[in-house]
């Protein structure tokens, strides 16, 4: 059975649901390599050979340690990723409360997927990190209970629009995550949100110094060699473990792998940036 035969026996809306997190959701990241270039990193060959080589290694360290401790990695990849999903989608200069809230919003993705799903969440877990879930259902426990916390903060302390606009965007995304499964609301909100609000939020940044095409091109340039890498390990890891295995372990070790480096580079020296 080749490749398209064995993606065609997958469940029609999971399929789509990773596809557009490979089409879609993927490519907000790639456009690091604009970003780099709006920083002075890809002015010449040495300054851009630094920077790919620095985030190609990041990624691999990630892939490395993963196939060491899968558990352990996965478990720092849904807490980095509740940070960096909440820090995305907060939108207050109220720098006191920020941690809450962003812990908040967060927390209901990672937190909520997982808890309205239990079985289908599991099942994927085992597709990440084997037969033993324990530690990340520990991990995801702890998190459902630090968002209750943090919900509460951040309720006490916004008010009027504010306080509206954070309660109507929780209460969408719980009934979002409740009704659909598991891949299929984690892509929606990967893609039509999270994706969304960092390519505004990037093309406002970078209007100044790069083209638009040139913001196309590197974005597109950087999505297909993700692209093919992952095609190449998907063909392969397929015959050990699987299609539908191998399409999860493609997906979301890719997405880890590249997480660490874009949030370097995204959540740490462009806010530092911004801080100056």
């Amino acid at each position: 059975m080749n490749l398209v035969d064995a993606l065609s026996g997958i469940d029609t809306l999971n399929l789509i649901a990773l596809g557009a997190v490979v089409f879609i959701g993927l490519p907000h990241g790639a456009m690091d390599g604009a970003l780099a270039a709006h920083l002075g990193w890809m002015e010449n060959k040495k300054k851009a050979v630094t920077f790919l080589l620095g985030y190609v290694a990041m990624a691999a360290l990630v892939v490395g340690f993963w196939f060491i401790a899968p558990a352990i990695s996965f478990i720092i990849f849904l807490g980095i990723s509740m940070f960096h999903f909440g820090k995305g989608d907060v939108d207050t200069n109220d720098k006191q409360f920020t941690a809450a809230e962003s812990l908040a919003r967060g927390g209901v993705v990672i937190g909520g997927i997982s808890q309205f799903h239990k079985t289908e969440s599991d099942a994927i877990f085992q597709a990440l990190v084997g037969s033993n879930t324990d530690f990340v259902w520990l991990f995801l426990n702890a998190v459902v209970g630090l968002t209750v916390i943090c919900f509460a903060l951040t309720v006490a302390n916004t008010q009027g629009r504010e306080r509206g606009l954070f309660l109507g965007e929780i209460a969408i995304l719980s009934l979002l995550f409740a009704i659909l499964p598991p891949l299929v609301g984690f892509s929606i909100y990967f893609c039509l949100i999270h994706s969304m609000r960092h390519f505004a939020a990037m093309r406002t940044m970078l209007a100044d110094t790069i083209s638009k095409f040139q913001i196309t091109r590197t974005t597109v340039l950087f999505s297909a060699m993700c692209w093919a890498v992952g095609l190449i390990i998907l063909a392969q890891q397929s015959s050990n473990v699987g299609v539908e295995p191998a399409l999860l372990q493609v997906i979301f070790i890719g997405l880890a792998a590249l997480t660490v480096p874009h949030m370097m580079l995204v959540d740490g020296y462009v806010e530092y940036q911004k801080s100056q």
